[in-house]
C-alpha cells in the first residue's frame, strides 16, 4: 500500500516542503531509505523500527521503501523520523483511515525525532519550516511538544505537540487529531530601566554624540583610545538606545536563533535586540557561518542588534577580512555542491582598540611600545575594512576632574528620545523601501533621498578633492551627515552637518586621527 505526507527542512533561514513517501509491498524483507540522505537521516531506518516495535507495532516483514523526495535536495537531521514512521503505519494499512482523516493527513506536517522507547523528542529549526508550510498551503503540524512554543508564533496554522508514538498511534485509530496547542503568550512590555546607562560615563560627551549618530542611522563605529577610556562600557549601553524590534524582525531573528540551536522559548519570541561579542580566537566559519551543516554565525546572529569586536585588531587578519561582504550587503551566502544556504548579517558593527599593543599610549611615562610597533599595530585593520566602517572616533583618556564631577552627563534615556526623532524620519522616509536606514540607503538611490544644495555641493567637491578619501568615503560622509540632520530634525542637509559628519569620519586615509578635546 502507497502512502503520502510532508515534513520539511530549513535551508539557511528559510523552510522547504518535503514530501514522505511510503509503499510497503511484497519482496525480499527489509527497510529501504531512498531520496540523497546524509547519514542521519539514513540511521532513522534503525530509529523507526525500534521505536515502532516498542509503542506497540511491528514493520512487516514485507519490502518496505520509503522516499524523501525531491531527490536532488540533501535531507539531513532527525526531523524526519516521526514522517517516516507515520508513512509506514499508514502503508501497512492497519488502520481504517477515512477518506476525511486522509484529506486532513496531507495538509499536515510531521516534524520530529523519535527515541528509540518511541518518545518524540524536539529538533531545531522548526520556526522556518513551519512558516514555510503555512504560506504553501499547509494547515496544521504535528511536532514534539517541546517545539509547540516556538512554532505557535506562526499565524494560520494549527499546533499538534505529540510526545511519543502511541499519541499518533491513537489518531490514526480515532481519525481524529489530538487537541491544539493554546499559546499563552503576556504582552512584552519594553524595560524602561537601563542596564547599562551613558550618564554612568564620565566625560566623554563627543564619544556619545558619535554613538547616538551610529544608532541613529544603523552605522558601523570603530572607537580608538586607551584602556579604560570606557570603551567597552559605552558599546554595552548601545543595543538599549535602539527602538524596540518589531514583529518581522523578531521573526526573523527567531528564526536565525531556531535554525542554530539556540532559541530559548522560555520568554518566547525574542523581543531584544542581540549584543554578540565573540572572541578574538574565533574562527571564520563561526563569525560569519558555515560548517559541514551550514548554520549561521556570528555576524547573522547579531541581525537587527549589535556586533561588538573588542580588541579589534588582535582578531586573526582572515577572520577580519571575511567582514567585506556581510558589511556592504548585508547577508551571508555559503555555498555548497549541491545547495546555497543565505542567512542575513543586518548587524551594527562596534569595534574597539587600543593607540598600541600596550594600550597606554600616548602616556608615554607608561608606554614602551616603539612607533614601529604601534604602527604595525594600527594597521592591523586594511584599508578596504576600515574604509566599510562609517564612524571612527579617537577617544582621549578621562580626566580626573570629568571623572569626580558631580555634574551628569547625557544619560540612555536622553539619548533614546534624540535617536527617536531621527528614526521616526526614517520610518516615514523608508516606508515603501526593503531598507530601514541611512546607513542602508543604496548608491544608485542616494540622489534621491539626500538632496543638496549648491553651497552643499560645492563643499563636498572641495572636500573630495583636496583629500584622500575613496568614493565609498564619500557616500558614507553623505549618509552620516543625513542622519546628523534628521538628529537635528531637518529635512534638508546644511553644511554643518557635513562639517560634523567630516569630523566623525575621520578619514584621512588612515583611519587615525587627533585626539578629543
Amino acid at each position: 500500500m502507497y502512502s503520502k505526507i510532508y515534513s520539511g527542512i530549513a535551508l539557511g533561514i528559510d523552510g522547504m516542503l518535503i514530501s514522505v513517501e511510503a509503499d510497503v509491498s511484497m519482496g525480499l524483507p527489509g527497510l529501504s531509505l531512498v531520496g540523497y540522505l546524509s547519514s542521519s537521516v539514513k540511521e532513522a531506518g534503525d530509529r523507526v523500527r525500534t521505536a515502532l516495535r516498542n509503542s506497540g507495532y511491528c514493520i512487516p516483514s514485507r519490502k518496505v521503501t520509503v522516499n524523501l523526495s525531491p531527490a536532488d535536495v540533501r535531507k539531513d537531521g532527525t526531523g524526519f523520523d516521526i514522517a517516516i514512521a507515520s508513512s509506514i503505519l499508514i502503508s501497512m494499512g492497519d488502520f481504517h483511515i477515512t477518506d476525511i482523516f486522509m484529506k486532513s493527513l496531507e495538509e499536515t506536517l510531521f516534524l520530529g525525532e523519535l527515541g528509540l522507547d518511541g518518545s518524540i523528542l524536539p529538533v531545531p529549526g522548526v520556526l522556518p519550516i513551519v512558516d514555510y508550510a503555512a504560506e504553501h498551503g499547509i494547515s496544521r503540524v504535528i511536532l514534539p511538544a517541546e517545539n509547540a512554543a516556538e512554532a505557535s508564533f506562526i499565524k494560520g496554522i494549527s499546533i499538534i505537540p505529540v510526545r511519543n508514538m502511541v499519541d499518533i498511534i491513537q489518531m490514526m485509530t480515532k481519525n481524529r487529531f489530538m487537541e491544539e496547542y493554546i499559546s499563552v503568550r503576556s504582552e512584552y512590555i519594553p524595560n524602561e530601566r537601563y542596564m547599562y546607562d551613558l550618564a554612568d560615563i564620565r566625560g566623554q560627551e563627543m564619544m556619545k554624540r558619535g554613538v547616538i549618530i551610529a544608532v541613529s542611522g544603523f552605522h558601523n563605529i570603530l572607537l580608538t583610545g586607551a584602556a579604560g577610556s570606557g570603551k567597552s562600557m559605552v558599546a554595552k549601553c548601545i543595543p538599549e538606545l535602539m527602538p524596540p524590534l518589531s514583529y518581522e524582525e523578531s521573526l526573523e531573528l527567531t528564526k536565525i536563533y531556531s535554525v542554530a540551536g539556540m532559541l530559548d522559548m522560555s520568554e518566547g519570541l525574542m523581543t531584544k535586540r542581540p549584543f554578540r561579542t565573540p572572541g578574538q580566537n574565533v574562527s571564520t566559519a563561526a563569525l560569519i557561518g558555515g560548517g559541514k551543516n551550514p548554520k549561521p554565525g556570528e555576524v547573522s546572529l547579531a541581525t537587527g542588534g549589535v556586533l561588538f569586536l573588542d580588541e579589534f585588531p588582535e582578531f586573526q587578519k582572515n577572520v577580519i577580512e571575511s567582514l567585506r561582504q556581510p558589511m556592504e550587503d548585508r547577508k551571508v551566502t555559503v555555498s555548497r555542491v549541491k545547495a546555497s544556504y543565505t542567512f542575513p548579517a543586518r548587524f551594527m558593527l562596534v569595534s574597539a582598540r587600543n593607540n598600541c599593543p600596550c594600550g597606554f599610549y600616548p602616556d608615554r611615562r607608561r608606554c614602551r611600545c616603539t612607533s614601529m610597533d604601534i604602527f604595525r599595530y594600527q594597521n592591523k585593520i586594511s584599508h578596504p575594512i576600515m574604509d566599510r566602517i562609517d564612524i571612527r572616533l579617537e577617544i582621549r583618556p578621562v580626566k580626573y576632574e570629568e571623572l569626580f564631577s558631580e555634574a551628569k552627563g547625557l544619560s540612555s534615556a536622553e539619548a533614546g528620545t534624540m535617536i527617536g526623532v531621527a528614526r521616526r524620519r526614517q520610518e516615514e522616509r523608508f516606508k515603501n523601501e526593503s531598507f530601514r536606514f541611512n546607513s542602508e540607503i543604496p548608491q544608485s538611490r542616494i540622489e534621491e533621498y539626500i538632496i543638496l544644495g549648491e553651497e552643499e555641493r560645492t563643499k563636498l567637491r572641495s572636500i573630495y578633492e583636496s583629500s584622500d578619501i575613496s568614493a565609498r568615503g564619500y557616500f558614507k560622509i553623505l549618509r552620516l551627515a543625513r542622519t546628523i540632520a534628521d538628529l537635528n530634525d531637518r529635512d534638508r542637509i546644511s553644511c554643518d552637518d557635513i562639517e560634523e559628519a567630516l569630523y566623525f569620519r575621520n578619514d584621512n586615509g588612515t583611519g587615525q586621527g587627533a585626539y578629543m578635546t
